[in-house]
């Protein structure tokens, strides 16, 4: 398509001119990119897709942006190397979602995978309006690029939020569901389904799994009984295995061939914090299998 065929309002550009592009196996390559619609670049691999998206346009793109702020505000942000191209011409502010992005955790998002927010949460610290200890609105201006604010009406000075006061996993974060804006809680009855089942034959689902196991030995000691059926325990055993107290226990196990007997020191945790701990956990795969939990 043609630049002269593409319909855009009034007297704006109808395409991104790239001149002379040599970004990795990019080889002085000319294109216009059609502004104002979807784009797909394609092409066999090793064609220079990548090259010419993120090595060239993206990479360009983000250094315009950073060249108009101080050097204070840059280090907050990721930097990018500057495209070897002759020229671009109608480039826009761009965001960027990698082709290979890490496995999303639960606090992930659309802002986080681009550095959106980033921008975003430096934006609100600079631009903003704040209110001094005295109460008065402090207008946007080029002092909130400086370290503290002088209020204009009262003359108290103060340090004004920074980015990171705009992070929702830290000093915005709801302390009921800590930023994640849904609040899971632990329907108790899924975790010992089958209370014919002794504890060390696996009843306590939670503790079925790695390390979680030296619970299960850790409530031995505390007076948990373990060869017995669950639903045999006392309502005090029962009580230690769901809302025991997080202390420390040594618990003596066999291993090897020989039997040899190891001791450890082990962090109690009942079923219920194990399920909420591995609720929190930045592990996909850990989440996903407690989620059957809540």
């Amino acid at each position: 398509m043609a630049a002269r065929d593409i319909s855009v309002p009034g007297t704006l550009p109808a395409v991104i001119s790239v001149r002379g592009a040599r970004h990795n196996n990019l080889r002085d390559i000319d294109v216009d990119v059609p502004l104002w619609r979807t784009v797909a670049v394609v092409g066999v691999s090793g064609s220079g897709k990548t090259s010419l998206a993120m090595g060239t346009l993206y990479a360009e793109g983000l250094h315009r942006f950073l060249e108009g702020l101080s050097t204070y505000s840059r280090r907050r942000l990721t930097q990018a190397q500057r495209p070897d191209v002759d020229r671009i011409e109608h480039l826009p502010p761009a965001l960027a979602l990698r082709q290979r992005p890490p496995i999303p955790g639960p606090r992930s998002t659309v802002g986080t995978m681009s550095e959106v927010l980033n921008v975003l949460r430096l934006t609100m610290s600079r631009l903003g309006s704040h209110l001094c200890p005295n109460g008065h609105m402090v207008g946007p201006s080029i002092a909130a690029f400086s370290e503290e604010i002088t209020c204009p009406v009262c003359g108290a000075r103060f340090v004004h939020p920074s980015a990171e006061s705009f992070a929702f996993n830290s000093y915005g974060a709801c302390p009921a569901c800590q930023g994640l804006g849904v609040r899971s809680e632990v329907d108790v009855a899924t975790l010992i389904p089958d209370q014919d089942k002794t504890i060390a034959e696996g009843a306590v689902l939670p503790w079925n799994s790695g390390g979680r196991r030296l619970s299960m030995y850790a409530a031995g000691e505390l007076g948990v009984r373990l060869d017995v059926p669950y639903r045999s325990l006392t309502d005090h055993e029962r009580d230690i295995v769901l809302h025991g107290e997080p202390v420390k226990r040594q618990v003596t196990l066999s291993s090897g061939r020989n039997a040899r007997s190891v001791t450890l020191s082990v962090n109690y945790d009942n079923a219920v914090t194990a399920v909420e701990r591995s609720l929190r956990s930045d592990n996909e795969r850990t989440r996903h299998l407690v989620q059957r939990f809540v």
